[in-house]
């Protein structure tokens, strides 16, 4: 029930505010726990880290998961050796052809990355990166997959 009378000449147009929904966000990095700057509720993402080198274990986990994600960051080395990370990366891509893939750098080849020439990822961050680094890469916005889009392969 209307209190006032509504007059047309006299509105204003409010848009309604589209609630922000957070990425979902898996990290392949060798960290004993998440840094305070990447577990801040309201941010615009969640994070979950994965920890050990175990790759059966992180695809099972992603082949268990009831919502897709949305940002995969994989440190090169986490896995042993940075092709085994881009082969991590193949799977991940046929079981989620539009997530986002951040790759940190190979400590022992930096420069030079695997997942960067095979166009696996979306952006890389240099090796070791501080909490700060990688928040930045999340909350950039999407615009484009420039290593997917280099060699103009479907994944």
């Amino acid at each position: 029930m209307l209190l006032h009378n509504f007059e047309m000449e006299t509105a204003i147009p409010v848009a309604g505010k589209p609630r922000q929904e957070e990425r979902r966000v898996l990290a392949f990095l060798d960290w004993d726990h998440l840094p305070y700057e990447l577990s801040r509720p309201g941010q615009g993402f969640r994070m979950w880290l994965l920890r050990g080198e175990d790759s059966d274990r992180a695809m099972g986990l992603l082949r268990k998961c009831q919502a897709p994600l949305d940002v995969l960051i994989v440190d090169e080395d986490f896995f042993g050796f940075p092709e085994d990370a881009a082969d991590i990366c193949l799977q991940i891509r046929r079981i989620y052809p539009d997530i986002r893939i951040v790759a940190v750098e190979s400590e022992m080849s930096e420069g030079d990355s695997v997942l960067v020439s095979l166009g696996l990822c979306d952006r890389t961050l240099p090796a070791a990166p501080d909490a700060g680094a990688i928040a930045g890469a999340l909350q950039t916005p999407d615009t484009s997959r420039p290593c997917a889009a280099a060699d103009g392969r479907q994944m």
